[in-house]
């Protein structure tokens, strides 16, 4: 019989080895392990640091920001997209938004690596000198050859940055907060799409878990019926961005006129009652990551392959 994860992954300090389990109709990585070791202070909440301009995306051999988590392309799609300028919609997938990892090994030389999960990032990125390279997008480099509206698309995309909230931390994993427009039924809804970024403590391998929660009217969050995604270190999103016109002024889009129509492509997860329980909590301390990496694991596991 398989042994069954008997804590949560991406706790503190990993001292056992891990098992990867592959589930061949995917090609998905998906690690169980046991945590030991003591765990990170409960965490404050940050905003989520923006990628230095000139990093490359996907650089492993680099100090920094060597591990692709996730990337996306917006593309204006669905809904009353011809609505839009066309101007407009030729511009928007000009910019790839990029969360990027540093991942370090912090094992001494000659035994089994440790790796860490030392920061994540975010940044938009274009295409400069054949590799996908982060700008800074009030100022581009001239050589990606922006034109003047596409220099106000991305200023307008990086404004969006500063929102980005860490609200939960420990020394292989970060979760992430996004305030997002996306599309529900027939509505623009507000609502927070919540990263929990892992790295593998054994292989340096990342990946994430990605939902969505909305604001109820005493102010909790609480999840969405759409399930769970879990990525792939590297995943690409050729994002659909829905449009509704009603949301037009003077014939122009307002900033609610767009909306996400879907979240990340992934294997979808199942809701647990205690996924459920965890999964919408306004910060995340020590005790509070535990449980939630705990439920994470138990949603994982009828994808787990049998041990051999």
């Amino acid at each position: 019989m398989p042994t069954r994860p008997t804590a949560c992954f991406g706790l503190g300090d990993w001292q056992k080895p891990f098992r990867l389990l592959r589930r061949t109709a995917v090609g998905v990585l998906l690690v169980a392990a046991v945590a030991k070791g003591s765990l990170a202070a409960p965490p404050a909440l940050e905003t989520v640091p923006r990628i230095p301009p000139g990093t490359v995306v996907s650089d492993a051999s680099a100090a920094r920001f060597n591990r692709m988590v996730y990337a996306a392309v917006s593309r204006i799609t669905s809904g009353d997209a011809k609505k839009v300028p066309a101007v407009i919609r030729a511009r928007v997938p000009l910019f790839t938004l990029a969360f990027l990892a540093t991942v370090a090994n912090t094992a001494p030389a000659g035994v089994a690596p440790s790796y860490q999960l030392a920061e994540v990032g975010v940044g938009y990125a274009v295409p400069l000198n054949s590799r996908l390279t982060i700008v800074d997008t009030e100022a581009p480099p001239a050589a990606a050859g922006i034109d003047m509206l596409g220099r106000k698309v991305l200023s307008a995309n990086g404004r969006n940055l500063g929102g980005l909230r860490r609200v939960g931390k420990t020394n292989t994993l970060q979760v992430i907060d996004v305030d997002s427009l996306v599309r529900v039924g027939n509505r623009h809804a507000p609502l927070t799409m919540r990263h929990f970024i892992w790295a593998d403590p054994a292989s340096g391998r990342v990946a994430s878990c990605v939902w969505l929660l909305q604001k109820r009217s005493a102010g909790q969050l609480a999840p969405l019926a759409n399930p769970p995604r879990w990525l792939q270190e590297g995943t690409h999103d050729s994002r659909s961005i829905h449009v509704d016109a009603t949301k037009f002024a003077f014939g122009m889009p307002t900033q609610e006129a767009f909306a996400i129509a879907s979240l990340p492509p992934g294997i979808e997860l199942t809701w647990t009652a205690a996924l459920r329980q965890s999964a919408c909590l306004p910060v995340y301390g020590d005790d509070e990551l535990e449980q939630l990496t705990a439920a994470i694991n138990e949603a994982l596991d009828p994808l787990r392959a049998p041990a051999d």
